[in-house]
């Protein structure tokens, strides 16, 4: 029988925080939608352009490798493969249906908006669609984040969780940043996925707290 991870206050904390970063999110694409008629903000630009500077021969095809792990593909072959191995109730079960909810969020938001992506000659990748808010900062924080909380409850190996715990939440924390770097998404279509995909993660997290509380009773 395993402890309660988070206390029941730290959940409901949890929760009145994903109400903020839905009240950011929420925000965000006022500003977005509504004040700038999905154009560039000028904080867009500014950012953008100090993540230009840094582009380098030798930065490039790192940032890049980043970027990919947050892909469709890479999302849902993870899932399959945490499906098939004897954890998959663990694991397989809550981030794939947990990395459903983003989807859930963010995909008919892009086709409400229809922002265009910036210029595809600053694209180091290539990119479809639109671009507000960011399917892949919203996936990676939820995916990624979720994975630091499921290994923390339930590897029993020390080394092995703390290489996942640091790996997933550098993934969590880098690959919103790494789609303003390769060029494809705007900042404020990354921070507002961060804020969408935060939301997910907290209330996902409280949801399997609740179940798990229930089933060690």
């Amino acid at each position: 029988m395993e402890k309660r991870m988070i206390s029941k206050k730290a959940c409901r904390i949890m929760l009145a925080a994903a109400v903020v970063l839905a009240a950011l999110a929420a925000f965000i694409t006022y500003e977005v939608g509504v004040v700038y008629h999905t154009a560039p903000l000028p904080l867009d630009l500014a950012v953008q352009k100090a993540f230009f500077s840094l582009r380098n021969p030798v930065l490039n095809p790192v940032i890049i490798v980043i970027t990919h792990l947050s892909d469709t593909v890479t999302i849902v072959a993870l899932c399959v493969a945490l499906l098939i191995l004897p954890t998959r109730k663990k694991y397989g079960l809550p981030v794939s249906l947990a990395a459903l909810g983003g989807l859930a969020f963010y995909k008919p938001m892009k086709h409400i908006f229809l922002r265009a992506r910036p210029d595809a000659a600053l694209h180091l990748v290539t990119q479809g669609g639109y671009s507000f808010p960011s399917g892949h900062s919203v996936t990676s924080v939820v995916f990624y984040g979720l994975m630091v909380y499921l290994v923390n409850r339930h590897c029993k190996n020390e080394k092995l969780r703390k290489v996942l715990t640091v790996i997933c939440t550098f993934l969590a924390i880098v690959i919103g940043p790494s789609r303003i770097y390769v060029g494809v998404h705007w900042p404020t279509d990354v921070l507002a996925g961060w804020c969408i995909g935060g939301m997910v993660l907290l209330i996902s997290i409280c949801i399997l707290e609740r179940i798990y509380d229930g089933s060690d009773r």
